[in-house]
């Protein structure tokens, strides 16, 4: 009978904290809601023409289609208004830990050139007045 009381309160002990988190987890997630800007990034186009960008920045491409999409729409990544150096880096570096092992160092440079690069084209006019506002802070 004492071991049958034993592994009871055992048993109890660990599934306590269990619960707990479990009911911690299904509160944040009800509470929580998207962002309507990503909404409206997800809504957009889910993809890039690249057919007149360099060989090069077409196999980047692929990559950075590849590693966003694996998590969320593509139509995040290609919409959403982040188009300097320090956006795209913060961004995917952020990726990066909340994928850990989804996210090679050598798939997140390709990437954030790919995303570099297109902002620079593709966004050209919204990376230009982003620059002069930093200039100007």
């Amino acid at each position: 009978m004492p071991r049958i009381l034993s592994a009871a309160v055992l048993i109890m002990a660990l599934a306590m904290p269990a619960r707990l988190l479990l009911a911690q987890a299904q509160q944040s997630g009800a509470a929580r809601q998207i962002d309507p800007l990503i909404v409206q990034w997800d809504s957009g186009p889910g993809k890039i023409d690249v057919s007149k960008y360099p060989p090069d920045i077409r196999k980047k491409y692929k990559t950075f289609e590849d590693l966003c999409a694996r998590c969320h729409p593509l139509a995040r990544a290609v919409n959403c208004d982040f188009v300097l150096e320090a956006d795209w880096e913060r961004y995917i570096k952020r990726m990066m830990r909340r994928g850990r092992s989804l996210i090679t160092p050598a798939q997140a440079l390709e990437s954030y050139e790919f995303a570099v690069f297109d902002a620079k084209v593709r966004k050209r006019e919204l990376y230009e007045r982003r620059l002069k506002e930093q200039g100007s802070e």
